[in-house]
């Protein structure tokens, strides 16, 4: 009886040995799943979050593109992973709250398939016209657009800058015709060649242009001012006080995640944000750091962004598909 309890004895110590060191977060390499392309201002964005979190965790971080379907297929991806630490999702409003309105089968839940960890960026759009349009500033340009209501031309590249042009609109008091293209930059290309009047541009795509002359920025579509354009004032400040829209990225965890690891992760997390090298590739990149940001406020910001992009989509007439 004494050999056998000295035997179970051990036996539960090596059993405890084993969980313990298995237990030990993080033991072997993290995957961080992009809902964008490779290339792209999400990817850069987990790449450069990623290196300096793999080094505060001591392990590196991988990033895995899974791209398509408004952020659905990485979404759907990481919600079935294991919540343990060792998948991360690297999403936004795309796929954690404008597909919940414009998708039928999305296929998961934003808010219950996943653990929030922290938001990264708000990343706001500039409202831009051709230079030979004959308008200097937001007041002259809603006059203008009342004047020849129905009759002025917009590009379309995205979801963001199709809500964010509607908005214009509906507080704007006019009318315009949108014009859809592929991506932000064939529709620049037109915006360029005066087949359109305006549009909602991505900062990064627009910079260039800017600076030539061929295009004039009238305001940005955030409360925040870009630090690489403090001169361009809000929308919400020139004249369209209710007007306020970004899209945003952040960082998810499979729902359950133990409470230990979550907050290890956002620390780690807040630490790579506030490298002074993150500030200035965020400048460069035409995006706002998200500096104050916490598990608990992004699951607020979340769920207030699902029941936002519901009225944006309904108010531009988009249809679940």
């Amino acid at each position: 009886m004494r050999r056998k309890a000295l035997v179970l004895a051990a036996a539960s110590l090596l059993a405890f040995s084993g969980v313990h060191a298995e237990g030990a977060y993080p033991n072997r390499p993290i995957k961080m799943i992009a809902t964008v392309a490779p290339g792209s201002a999400g990817d850069t964005m987990a790449r450069r979050v990623g290196e300096p979190l793999g080094k505060l965790l001591g392990q590196p971080l991988v990033v895995e593109n899974k791209p398509g379907a408004q952020g659905a297929i990485a979404s759907r991806a990481a919600a079935k992973a294991p919540a343990d630490g060792y998948t991360l999702l690297l999403a936004g409003n795309s796929s954690h709250a404008a597909s919940v309105h414009t998708m039928k089968d999305l296929g998961y839940d934003p808010i219950k398939d996943f653990t929030p960890l922290t938001q990264l960026s708000l990343n706001p759009l500039l409202l831009v016209v051709n230079a030979e349009l004959p308008v200097k500033n937001l007041q002259e340009f809603l006059r203008y657009a009342r004047e020849k209501n129905g009759k002025l031309n917009y590009g379309i590249g995205n979801s963001g800058t199709l809500v964010a042009a509607q908005l214009l609109k509906v507080q704007g008091g006019f009318e315009a015709v949108g014009v859809n293209y592929a991506g932000t930059l064939q529709a620049t290309t037109d915006l360029l060649g005066g087949r359109l009047d305006f549009m909602m541009n991505d900062p990064v795509v627009a910079a260039a242009h800017l600076q030539s002359g061929k295009l004039r920025v009238l305001g940005i579509t955030s409360r925040q001012r870009l630090a690489s354009m403090p001169d361009v004032a809000p929308l919400a400040e020139l004249g369209l006080p209710d007007y306020d829209y970004a899209s945003w990225i952040a960082v998810y965890a499979p729902a359950g995640l133990p409470r230990d690891i979550g907050q290890r992760l956002h620390q780690g997390l807040l630490k790579a944000m506030a490298d002074p090298e993150m500030a200035k590739y965020l400048a460069s990149a035409g995006m706002i750091p998200a500096t104050s940001s916490s598990p608990d406020r992004l699951m607020t910001f979340n769920q207030e962004q699902i029941g936002l992009w519901g009225r944006w989509v309904k108010d531009a007439g988009i249809k679940p598909q």
